[in-house]
């Protein structure tokens, strides 16, 4: 699959894949805690997932807020809370 693929294609699809990877992570890591699946309390278990030092940490941050939104977009009308 990543053969015929670009270097651009490549850099994003294992970028897209770590910010998911990342906030499943951090969702399932807030779940297992027992603190209610929220957008705030999700987004505050991803620091534990990212090295500050990364130089692309912006673009990162924003895809795992991306695949976050994704996440509770999915949910239905009863489990869509806000903050």
């Amino acid at each position: 699959m990543l053969s015929g693929m670009t270097e651009f294609e490549r850099n994003a699809f294992v970028e897209r894949i770590s910010a998911t990877a990342i906030a499943n992570q951090a969702f399932l890591k807030c779940s297992i805690s027992g603190n209610p699946i929220t957008i705030d309390n999700v987004i505050s278990y991803v620091g534990d997932f990212i090295d500050p030092a990364n130089p692309h940490l912006q673009d990162l941050i924003e895809k795992i807020g991306n695949a976050i939104d994704e996440v509770f977009a999915a949910a239905p009308p009863h489990l869509q809370v806000k903050g």
